[in-house]
């Protein structure tokens, strides 16, 4: 479960999904359940930053348009 900030947004939603999967179906070892968490939180993070800089740039497309 490792990856960088350089990670796609598509991944890191993929990866997301996948620790939910796990948390959902009851197949999360307790031992692990910090790991996952800990992981969610860096996805989480990883989605917010590419989202909040997209929108940056479409706005600042639109604004350069609107000129």
């Amino acid at each position: 479960m490792a990856a960088s900030k350089k990670e796609s947004y598509s991944a890191a939603v993929k990866e997301l999904e996948e620790i939910v999967q796990i948390l959902q179906n009851g197949d999360c070892e307790i031992d692990k359940l910090r790991q996952y968490t800990t992981r969610s939180v860096e996805l989480i993070r990883i989605c917010k930053e590419k989202l909040f800089t997209t929108d940056q740039e479409l706005k600042k497309l639109l604004e350069e348009i609107e000129l």
